[in-house]
């Protein structure tokens, strides 16, 4: 009897994480979905922030070209992580492109 109430035991316990699991990940994408813009806006800002930190760290660091572009991108990734926000590869040098841009028009007013 003890068997068979560990087992049942056991499978409802089971069940429940799968369960829960799928509610947080359904929770998750809905609350992406409308909060899309935000975290867009999160992400500019986060690029932003990496490409200056880079650029103040790069003499420093004796690091040029690519090195600074894997070191901005390093630190955008461990910044986005904090937020729960996970991008691809393309769309990060996207925003960081687009930082070092800005920062670029920027500097030259």
């Amino acid at each position: 009897m003890d068997q068979i109430t560990n087992i049942i035991t056991t499978s409802a316990m089971s069940i429940f994480v799968v369960l829960t699991g799928v509610v947080v990940k359904a929770l998750k994408d809905y609350l992406l979905t409308r909060g899309g813009k935000k975290a867009i806006e999160i992400v500019e800002i986060l690029a932003k922030n990496a490409v200056n930190a880079t650029e103040q760290v790069a003499g420093a660091l004796d690091i040029h070209g690519k090195d600074k572009l894997e070191h901005a991108k390093v630190s955008l990734i461990e910044t986005l992580a904090t937020h729960n926000i996970y991008l691809s590869d393309d769309e990060m040098n996207t925003f960081i492109e687009a930082a070092v841009k800005a920062a670029n028009d920027e500097w030259k007013k």
